[in-house]
């Protein structure tokens, strides 16, 4: 017999069920906001400047990255990448961009996949060789809305070769920058839900050190980003990464 609470907790959406939805309906506009592509905009030319300090190797055309939540394809503009997201309409997005940017689908697609919760979203590619042993994964964005921060990180760790980088990009922890935090940041005003609303330093680092990860780097944005006052106005973005060690 099913009782109450079993019935409930079916009833309880995950935040990734709650992303996974959100973004669902919202993709076809959600990167015409103005405050989306100027976020969009800042990110993409903070990548470009931080090449070296992010530390990719050089491999050139070789050279593969995996954009986990991939969005539009915001971070995929400094490399041919493989995307995953747990969205099918971002994906479909995703691939309109690369399709409109000139990109062949054997450089440049995503699929939809949630490398948290695979059951709930099957994807078979996510265990070939087409989506492993990537030279750089990049989470953009996107740490905040998983409820299991540490958990991702090392996930995406093992999508990693050896002695290759994981970058993330995310907010700074009120408590660091100084910058405001909404009284209800779990269910934003724009319909997103995250965990919280930023990560201090040694939360990323531990993480990162749980994972396995050597070579850490920390290093805020060069600028705040001005969000709507309604989920935190202006905040400090910042960049992490680490390198899995050679015998990965």
């Amino acid at each position: 017999m099913t009782s109450t609470t079993d019935t409930h907790n079916r009833d309880v959406k995950t935040l990734g069920e709650k992303n996974k939805e959100h973004f669902d309906r919202v993709a076809a506009e959600v990167f015409k906001y103005p405050w989306i592509l100027r976020l969009c905009n800042e990110v993409s030319e903070e990548l470009r400047q931080n090449i070296d300090w992010i530390g990719v190797s050089a491999k050139q055309d070789e050279s593969r990255m995996l954009d986990y939540a991939c969005g539009n394809g915001v971070a995929s503009r400094i490399s041919v990448i493989r995307g995953i997201d747990i969205s099918s309409k971002m994906v479909e997005q995703y691939n309109m961009l690369a399709e409109a940017a000139g990109f062949a689908p054997d450089k440049m697609r995503a699929v939809h996949g949630d490398l948290m919760n695979p059951e709930t979203t099957p994807s078979p590619e996510l265990n070939t060789p087409e989506f492993n042993n990537f030279d750089l994964v990049v989470l953009c964005m996107a740490l905040h809305h998983v409820e299991d921060y540490a958990g991702m990180i090392k996930k995406l760790s093992e999508r990693l070769s050896p002695n290759e980088v994981l970058l993330i990009v995310d907010w700074v922890a009120p408590s660091e920058s100084g910058c405001s935090e909404p009284p209800k940041f779990r269910e934003a005003s724009n319909g997103t839900a995250s965990s919280k609303m930023g990560f201090t330093e040694m939360e990323v680092k531990t993480a990162f050190e749980q994972a396995g990860m050597v070579d850490w780097r920390w290093k805020w944005c060069s600028g705040r980003t001005e969000l709507p006052e309604e989920i935190g106005g202006e905040q400090q973005g910042f960049f992490a990464r680490g390198q899995t060690a050679d015998n990965k």
